[in-house]
């Protein structure tokens, strides 16, 4: 089977239902080995029809699709409005030794996919021959809950409302753009989310020091 890499859309083909596949990484930079990224599924834009009881689940592996390509992952369903479906999301933490990820979606009895999308590694290692990865993820992978951590569903809440400037929000609107994530925004603050970027006051209080 072949798989050809993913390339990213923009973010209006994706919302629109043009495109199925988007994903964000922390610094905006293409995906790297080592980094996190949040990968978006819209499940109109190929028409697999959402499970009625868990929405849409994830499956995918590093470098070949069976690292950590074992039960599939129900994702994060994020709620749009009534004039949209909505879509999923899950988010990934790219292991030091992965070139890419192989992925698909599924309903529990339709699958769209494989997708492969393709990391850049380090400028130390681009010149390592392919067993260097595989032998080195591998090892990696071969920790007790590495799988679950590299990926895991989105942890962030449902989101049913449009939150709007100034604390306002807008219940079930016909449009509106729920690329939201809530958490600490502080980068100074021991919790800092850098994924985050609406502050839900989950950052703890500063503590004056007494002298």
């Amino acid at each position: 089977m072949l798989f050809c890499s993913y390339v990213l859309p923009r973010w209006a083909d994706f919302d629109l239902g043009r495109a199925p596949v988007y994903w964000k990484t922390m610094n905006g930079l293409p995906p790297t080995a080592g980094e996190r990224l949040k990968l978006f599924y819209n499940p109109t834009a190929n028409k697999l029809v959402p499970n009625e009881d868990y929405g849409i689940a994830f499956n995918g592996g590093f470098n070949q699709p069976i690292m950590c390509g074992g039960e599939p992952r129900v994702m994060l369903q994020k709620v749009r409005g009534k004039a949209d479906p909505p879509f999923y999301t899950i988010q990934i933490c790219i292991p030091k030794h992965a070139i890419s990820l192989i992925f698909s979606f599924t309903n529990g009895v339709d699958w769209d996919g494989p997708y492969k999308l393709q990391f850049q590694v380090p400028k130390a290692w681009r010149n390592r021959p392919m067993y260097f990865f595989t032998e080195g993820l591998a090892e990696e992978l071969s920790r007790e809950g590495a799988c679950d951590k590299a990926i895991f569903p989105d942890t962030n809440i449902v989101v049913t409302r449009c939150a709007m400037i100034g604390n306002l929000t807008l219940e079930g609107g016909d449009r509106c753009s729920l690329d939201l994530v809530p958490g600490c925004t502080d980068p100074s603050s021991p919790l800092f989310d850098p994924l985050a970027n609406v502050d839900d006051g989950s950052c703890p209080p500063y503590l004056e020091s007494e002298d």
